[in-house]
């Protein structure tokens, strides 16, 4: 059963703009969450999932619904840059996965966070939400999670995912941390990560470190975006998130190189030519597996281009919208607010 609780007072951060270029929101830190629109809660059995939801600017008009789907350590604060630009085509919903964001911490153990088990979740909370020919986005982690949901709602013809855009997602063609993912998913591994990182207080120190590797100009990584990742990280069970997920990665990356041909949904890639995390080598490689893909590479970005370059990636993505048609497998299932591009 999923219920949905509407928070009526909400926190807006708007978006500053100095000489013409979208800016870091300033007053998110100390506490206060980034709240785009609304804040939504979901009960998802006995958890409480967060997400953003911005209406639509024109509902007469508006397109399929768009959801946004954040990577390992990020949420929905890694799309600032984009809802607003997204709802002028269309209703935005940009969650915080159980787990991490402001979204509620389950027990260890408690739940699964295989890429199987997270879409089956999500794919049952967007069913009870009405939602039907979804727009779905997913970055890295995140990308191979709606990878995941565009494969089991293709196998069961559920009509859900209409079109899928995959940025840099995690793939099997991808060999960049697997090392370090067979470490921290192996007992040993996982038990001196939780132990030592709690206690020396590094995480935010190292996702701080991360994020500078994210982008091609690390100059660009400002104080904003720092304080408005490190906001939800420091909550336990963080780290019990990050371990079960990477317990399951490479088990994750063989069912999705098993899933990628069976996707119905048209799917745009896009990737910087500076990702380090997820080369984009890999791109090819990937755009070859799908059934209907098209490839845009950025040039001179880095690992999160609606971070980076936030403007270019939302007229990349708005034009792929307006002039690709949704998967067939839709049948004669429509959503409240579709309207066909």
């Amino acid at each position: 059963m999923y219920l949905v609780f509407i928070m009526t007072k909400n926190l807006e951060v708007p978006l500053q703009k100095r000489n013409g270029a979208l800016q870091d929101p300033v007053n998110h830190g100390g506490g206060e969450r980034f709240v785009v629109g609304e804040e939504r809660w979901a009960s998802i059995g006995e958890f409480r999932m967060r997400y953003l939801f911005q209406c639509a600017q024109n509902l007469a008009t508006a397109g399929p619904p768009i959801v946004l789907i954040h990577g390992l350590l990020g949420y929905s604060f890694s799309w600032r840059f984009n809802i607003e630009a997204l709802s002028e085509r269309a209703s935005v919903y940009a969650v915080d996965l159980l787990g991490i964001g402001f979204s509620e911490r389950p027990p260890r153990g408690a739940l699964s966070f295989s890429l199987g088990e997270t879409a089956r979740r999500l794919l049952r909370w967007m069913r009870e939400e009405g939602l039907h020919g979804v727009d779905l986005v997913g970055t890295s982690h995140g990308g191979g999670l709606v990878m995941m949901m565009a494969a089991i709602d293709a196998e069961e013809r559920g009509g859900i995912i209409g079109r899928l855009v995959l940025v840099a997602p995690m793939n099997p063609w991808s060999r960049v941390g697997l090392r370090r993912t067979r470490l921290l998913g192996h007992p040993v591994g996982a038990f001196c990560f939780r132990t030592i990182v709690p206690a020396i207080g590094i995480f935010s120190v190292a996702r701080g470190l991360m994020l500078e590797r994210m982008y091609a100009d690390p100059a660009k990584v400002t104080r904003a975006t720092r304080q408005g990742y490190d906001a939800p990280i420091r909550t336990p069970g963080t780290v019990d998130y990050v371990l079960d997920i990477v317990k399951h990665w490479h088990g994750d990356l063989a069912k999705l190189k098993e899933k990628a041909a069976i996707i119905l949904a048209p799917t745009l890639l896009v990737w910087g030519d500076q990702d380090s995390a997820v080369p984009v080598t890999s791109a090819a490689k990937l755009k070859l597996h799908m059934r209907d893909a098209e490839l845009v590479v950025m040039p001179g970005v880095g690992h999160l281009p609606y971070e980076e370059a936030p403007e270019e990636f939302n007229r990349i993505l708005i034009d792929w919208l307006s002039r690709t048609a949704p998967s067939r497998n839709l049948g004669d299932i429509a959503g409240p607010g579709y309207a066909s591009p």
